[in-house]
């Protein structure tokens, strides 16, 4: 059994290396905070930089919902530039492989809202308890406290198919692929699918067919079943959309 909160996290740099930033906005102060709140257009702004935890604190007093962590987003508009080069080497591998799944791909990656996404944990209580998730910050951020969905979705390139499948409490992965399919869970047709989690952890879920191996799902989670039969050059395109795939904002 793998639950998705012991799963390998393909993981970037530290959270206190990727707030600090290079350059900052000329209306951003060096040591300036201002933050966007993006779920009601709110501003925080702060003289000098601060704690993530008051951040935090002052965005949830701004809501009027239960925020759902995992999929909330501290997003750095500095860093904008990674995801477009990152979309655009993933394009060219897409045209190069040329195949009528490969521009379905391409297709619904211009449909998504791709952001840079700080590797953050949005967690108020547990930044306020463990220093390391609690750097001063300072610069230019937008913030979107997100609430919990009641789906995931499955993306199917061959078949150019999109579709959000309600929770399961008691379900994991292949509950949620013979939903898709419209199928029996015996009878799902899926061996090898990418999970990107709401938290943007990323793996490879691979011999499901014959492997009694469980992947629990995480609300807003998404699951991407990639292109088939790549060439050696092309190995690793279905991670490289995978991990494309974690900076999008759901809707």
């Amino acid at each position: 059994m793998m639950p998705f909160s012991t799963t390998v996290k393909l993981r970037g740099l530290l959270l206190t290396g990727l707030l600090c930033l290079a350059t900052l906005p000329q209306n951003v102060k060096a040591d300036n905070a201002l933050i966007t709140l993006l779920h009601n257009q709110v501003t925080l702004s702060y003289p000098q930089e601060v704690r993530f935890s008051q951040i935090l604190q002052d965005a949830y007093s701004q809501s009027q919902y239960p925020i759902y962590p995992l999929g909330s987003a501290l997003i750095n508009p500095n860093k904008q530039s990674i995801v477009i080069n990152q979309k655009r080497t993933v394009s060219r591998q897409l045209a190069a492989v040329n195949t009528p799944a490969a521009k379905h791909i391409v297709h619904y990656l211009n449909r998504l809202h791709l952001v840079y996404r700080e590797d953050a944990v949005l967690d108020l209580n547990k930044v306020r308890t463990q220093p390391k998730l609690n750097p001063l910050v300072k610069g230019e951020y937008s913030l979107l406290l997100a609430q919990r969905p009641n789906h995931i979705t499955v993306f199917d390139a061959v078949k150019d198919l999109v579709k959000t499948v309600p929770l399961n409490k008691s379900g994991e992965l292949r509950d949620y692929l013979a939903q898709f399919s419209g199928v029996t869970k015996a009878q799902q047709p899926y061996d090898s699918v990418w999970i990107i989690q709401a938290d943007r952890s990323i793996y490879q879920a691979k011999d499901l067919q014959w492997k009694n191996t469980l992947y629990f799902l995480s609300p807003g989670a998404m699951v991407f079943i990639g292109l088939p039969n790549l060439s050696d050059e092309h190995r690793d395109l279905n991670a490289n959309i995978a991990h494309l795939f974690a900076f999008r904002l759901e809707p």
